[in-house]
């Protein structure tokens, strides 16, 4: 395996950087869920209109996902990151000290922007900075994601109210890596060879791949409460959803090792298929608590090491397609949920596993056959 082409100095800044970024991008996406009581009351909206939240940053981070491309081949790295550090810690800082709704909302949409294309590019750094050792790196970069979906909500209910210190607090770690951001390696983009073709082929496979895959994570985040209530209670049910989420994290910190030794897709095919017979598990109702936190830590890997696993198969181009992939890949929920949701009403809860085991198999099926298909390369 080769060295690494960055010295380690160089390599120690892109995670401290990223450390700072990727806590941040996971405690915002997570607390604006339990920030909802008090955001109704502060501005005085309803619960019809609070959700506009959400919608604004994804919305967002969707837009600056699929500029990306553009940005990186334009500018360079180290610009586009400090632009993207700068749009989230202003947005951030208007949400925490807005004083109207529609300020708000102006937060949340920079906050999207920014943080979006701040995901984006610090994983395509690292996938360029540590090279064939990426894998771990990008296991890490997750597991600090899933540290901040945790630790999110767990600030929003310990400060009540007030608001302003969650948004404060993020508003500090996203100036923290801009400032950081300034002094990252900057790589030059690669450039396919002349007269080449982008495979979009497969680009579309490793979008679906993702799409499934966040599908099947908030399919699991969204429903497992709701299928777990009839047998344990809902604060329980809610109590064991959150396992699912540490699970995730913990996951994520296993694989480290893991994806530095074995292949990203041998990691992606093996996490995949035994998440899905761990979804099967949940049909029956005695084990299906466990059987969602097992499914957590066997889920973990796979969202990262499939970026490393796009870099190793398209190296010139995996400055285009991880953010096609990933841009993509936020509306798979936009269809899953909605036939989740209509089926349960229809049939009754019991076919939430049926439902959530389904998306992870063709998840499975999707990976062996992208495995497949880029075999030689």
């Amino acid at each position: 395996m080769p060295a690494p082409p960055y010295p380690r100095s160089a390599r120690l800044l892109v995670v401290l950087a990223s450390l700072f970024g990727l806590v941040a991008l996971g405690a915002v996406q997570a607390l604006y869920g339990p920030a909802f009581p008090g955001l109704m009351e502060r501005y005085d909206v309803g619960v019809d209109t609070v959700g506009a939240t959400v919608m604004a940053h994804f919305l967002g981070g969707f837009a600056s996902t699929l500029t990306a491309p553009l940005l990186l081949s334009r500018v360079g790295y180290r610009p586009t990151m400090v632009a993207a550090g700068s749009v989230a810690t202003t947005g951030m800082a208007l949400a925490a000290l807005a004083p109207t709704w529609p300020l708000l909302l102006s937060g949340a949409i920079l906050g999207g922007v920014g943080f979006g294309l701040m995901n984006v590019a610090f994983n395509l750094l690292v996938t360029r900075v540590f090279a064939d050792r990426a894998a771990p790196i990008l296991n890490l970069l997750s597991a600090l994601f899933g540290v901040g979906a945790i630790a999110g909500p767990a600030v929003v209910g310990a400060v009540g109210d007030a608001l302003v210190v969650p948004f404060l607090g993020l508003t500090v770690l996203a100036g923290t890596a801009t400032l950081l951001a300034t002094r990252l390696p900057s790589p030059a983009v690669e450039t396919p060879a002349e007269g080449s073709r982008t495979p979009w082929f497969a680009a579309i496979g490793f979008a679906l791949f993702y799409a499934l895959y966040v599908s099947t994570e908030s399919g699991v985040a969204n429903w497992e409460t709701l299928h777990l209530e009839p047998f344990v209670g809902a604060s329980r049910a809610a109590f064991l959803t959150s396992l699912f989420w540490i699970a995730l994290t913990v996951g994520r910190f296993l694989a480290i090792p893991v994806a530095a030794r074995f292949r990203p897709r041998t990691v992606v095919l093996v996490s995949a298929g035994a998440s899905t017979l761990g979804l099967a598990a949940t049909h029956v109702p005695a084990i299906a608590p466990a059987a969602y936190a097992a499914t957590g830590l066997l889920f973990a890997p796979i969202f990262p090491t499939g970026l490393a696993w796009i870099a190793r198969v398209f190296p010139a181009r995996s400055e285009r397609i991880v953010p096609f992939a990933l841009a993509l890949a936020a509306l798979g929920p936009v269809a899953t949920t909605g036939v989740i949701g209509a089926w349960a009403d229809a049939a009754g809860t019991t076919v939430i596993p049926t439902a959530l085991t389904a998306i992870a198999a063709s998840l499975f099926a999707v990976a062996a056959a992208l495995a497949y298909a880029t075999r030689r390369a």
